[in-house]
């Protein structure tokens, strides 16, 4: 009986421990990684270096090593935060929506929304790809968000045009790209404010709609 209470009381010390630990690791990463964040917004991916992400969460520069194999591999970790977050707003939002000039609203609303409360970030994530790929031209190409948000909007259009609602000669690549290349300009109309923004959103929205309806769709007022 003794023996089975002191073994069981050593299995919760263990797995206290290792809870501890757990915590402490991703306490560390999180640390680094909004360390990251700031340093790659203000002075960009590659006047960044893996010390001073260190110095700047306050940890040793061996741990960084522990959580990042290099400086690119903590970009590509910054990034696909940066994604999720984003992704992770428009989909609370698209939730409430019920027609398509609503969910086209709305994805612009939420990243201009994002655009004004995180300065600088999506920014930093769309340029850092590009000047890391250049930096490294022999290295495996990795998909830069703008590749996974294009591919999204790919996604919408092939649905849209097996609904019949989407010109069917577009290419679904091509246009992905063109309406993500139109919809980055929210970021010019972050500081938009009341009629001002509502003006801009509604118009870049009917913009958006009408360059990809076919003909037969019903057209947006």
């Amino acid at each position: 009986m003794l023996i089975r209470m002191a073994t069981k009381s050593k299995t919760v010390l263990e797995e206290s421990t290792l809870a501890r630990q757990h915590k402490r690791k991703a306490e560390s990463r999180q640390r680094l990684l909004a360390a990251a964040r700031q340093l790659f917004v203000e002075r960009g991916y590659h006047d960044t270096r893996p010390q001073d992400i260190s110095r700047l969460a306050g940890v040793g520069h061996g741990t960084f090593y522990l959580y990042f194999s290099d400086k690119k591999a903590c970009f590509q970790a910054f990034v696909a935060l940066t994604q999720a977050e984003v992704d992770a707003l428009i989909r609370v939002r698209l939730a409430a929506c019920k027609t398509n000039e609503e969910r086209v609203y709305g994805a612009l609303e939420t990243s201009m929304d994002y655009v004004q409360a995180n300065p600088g970030v999506l920014k930093a994530a769309w340029a850092g790809h590009q000047l890391m790929a250049r930096e490294d031209p022999q290295g495996a190409p990795t998909p830069s968000i703008s590749d996974e948000w294009a591919a999204g909007w790919a996604k919408v259009i092939l649905n849209g045009q097996k609904a019949g609602m989407i010109w069917q000669d577009y290419d679904p690549e091509i246009i992905g790209y063109a309406v993500l290349v139109v919809t980055s300009v929210v970021s010019y109309g972050a500081l938009r404010k009341g009629a001002e923004r509502e003006h801009f959103l509604t118009n870049l929205t009917k913009f958006i709609l009408r360059a990809l309806r076919a003909p037969k769709a019903s057209t947006p007022s």
